[in-house]
Parts: C-alpha cells; sequence; structure tokens
C-alpha cells in the first residue's frame, strides 16, 4: 500500500475504531523493525523519515506521520536556538536542491510543490514544502554549517490529507503533519489571520516557530511523542498562539473541520 492510499484509509475526520488501532498498531510495529539501509556514509548523507501512519495518534486535523523517538536531543542538535533566523536567498538556493531530491521519493509532488517556510536554528536548517491540493507537507531538516557549502544530514518526511487544505478560523490554528526524527522533531500547520506567533512547549524547552503567510513551521531536539499505551501515542508538547492584540492562548487546542 502506497503512503497516499494509507492516509485514504485513515482518514483522520472520521471515527477511530478499534480495528484502526490494531491496524496502526502493527504498521507501526512493522516499520518500526526494518533496519534502516546500511549504506555507506558519504559526504552528502540523507536519512530517509520512517513512516508510520497511525489512527491512534491521530487526534488533529490531517493524517499525522510519525516515527517514535529516542528520549533528549543528541550533540548533534547542540547549535540549536529556541528561536529560529532567517535564510539568505544563497542558503535557500544551495540547500533547496537537497531537500527536494530527497523529498521527490515521497508521496509529495515535488514538482507542485512550493517552499513556504524555511529557518535557521543554529546548524540545521527546517524547510518546509507544500501543495494545497492535494493538503500536504514535506518538511526537511538538513545540517549547515552557516557560511560553508557542505550539507549533510538530510532527514525529511511527508504529511497530509487526501483533501484540499482548509483556513484556520481567527484565534485558532489547525496541526498538520508531525514527524519524529529519533532525535528531533517537526511539525507545521495553518493559523488564523490574527495569530502573530506560536510557540511550542514540551519538556523543559519553549520554542518560537517561524510564521509566515498563515502557515508555521517548527523543530526542536527531542521528540513529539510518547506511548500512552500498548497502542496509543500522544503528542507531548503544547501550543500557545499569541494573537496581534497581544492576546496570548495557552496550550490551545487545535481547531478542526466540521
Amino acid at each position: 500500500m502506497t503512503l497516499d492510499e494509507t492516509l485514504r484509509s485513515l482518514d483522520a475526520a472520521g471515527p477511530v475504531t478499534e480495528e484502526d488501532h490494531e491496524r496502526a498498531a502493527a504498521a507501526l510495529d512493522r516499520i518500526v523493525a526494518t533496519p534502516y539501509d546500511a549504506t555507506p556514509p558519504v559526504r552528502r548523507s540523507r536519512r530517509r523519515l520512517l513512516i508510520a501512519v497511525a489512527a491512534a495518534a491521530a487526534a488533529a486535523a490531517g493524517a499525522i506521520v510519525i516515527l517514535p523517538g529516542n528520549l533528549g536531543g543528541g550533540r548533534a542538535y547542540a547549535s540549536w536556538t529556541p528561536v529560529p533566523s532567517t535564510l539568505t536567498d544563497a542558503e535557500i538556493a544551495m540547500i533547496g536542491p537537497e531537500c527536494r531530491d530527497g523529498l521527490k521519493d515521497g508521496s509529495l509532488d515535488i514538482e507542485r510543490a512550493e517552499l513556504v517556510l524555511a529557518e535557521r536554528r543554529g546548524e540545521y536548517v527546517a524547510m518546509l514544502y507544500r501543495t494545497d491540493d492535494p493538503d500536504v507537507s514535506g518538511s526537511c531538516l538538513a545540517h549547515n554549517v552557516p557560511g560553508d557549502d557542505d550539507v549533510d544530514d538530510v532527514n525529511w518526511g511527508v504529511g497530509g490529507s487526501s483533501g484540499p487544505s482548509e483556513t484556520a478560523p481567527a484565534g485558532h490554528y489547525m496541526q498538520g503533519a508531525i514527524a519524529d526524527f529519533k532525535d528531533a522533531s517537526i511539525t507545521d500547520g495553518a493559523v488564523g489571520p490574527d495569530v502573530s506567533a506560536v510557540t511550542i512547549r514540551t519538556g523543559d524547552l519553549t520554542v518560537q516557530a517561524t510564521v509566515r503567510n498563515g502557515r508555521y513551521v517548527v523543530w526542536w531536539p527531542g521528540p513529539a511523542f510518547e506511548w500512552a499505551s500498548k497502542t496509543e501515542l500522544r503528542e507531548i508538547f503544547t501550543v500557545d498562539l499569541t494573537l496581534r492584540d497581544g492576546t496570548v492562548i495557552t496550550a490551545a487546542e487545535p481547531w478542526r473541520p466540521r
């Protein structure tokens, strides 16, 4: 079954049955047990995100892409900063092709996808590519030391739904895909027109997202999920919204289309 077929069969808008739980858990176990490709490392190494779609975790609107992660971030993310910086056009031109090259193997139509957000946190760069119809996001996390032309440790994941994207109403946000890359997590989504900032809180981290044109993206060193039971994963982060009038909505719940 392709990823797209899997996403269609696990429409988050529908009720999650016990059969869904069992099927998702079985798929997750099978995928997690699959070993990584033993290809020797090269200068521009890439890691494909192992993908599992867990209906049990599909509490938010839209499909969720997950990889259960290890606890805590590693030394690789020691340069990580809670506040992002912007990328230069030259950096985007250099790193973008590496991300697009990886994402072309997923369910995202990379030929139509547009780069909607990009940010730097220390030596790692995050890029978000999207198509609005279908509503699919491809996130990419790549290592690049500022001022260096080397790009390596490229990770990517794809998530979304088979239908067109929805617009978040004022004062709300819509949770998009969540990718857990073992020792780092990245997520994106849509925000209402009056939302000026998105803040993620997880463990002892407070992380400021990049927000632009009604979309946000954010990543942090550490997992996004933990097992709540044998068959159920739960998110271990909360989302605060800051509105343009200064109002802060703490631990906001994601808005879901009716």
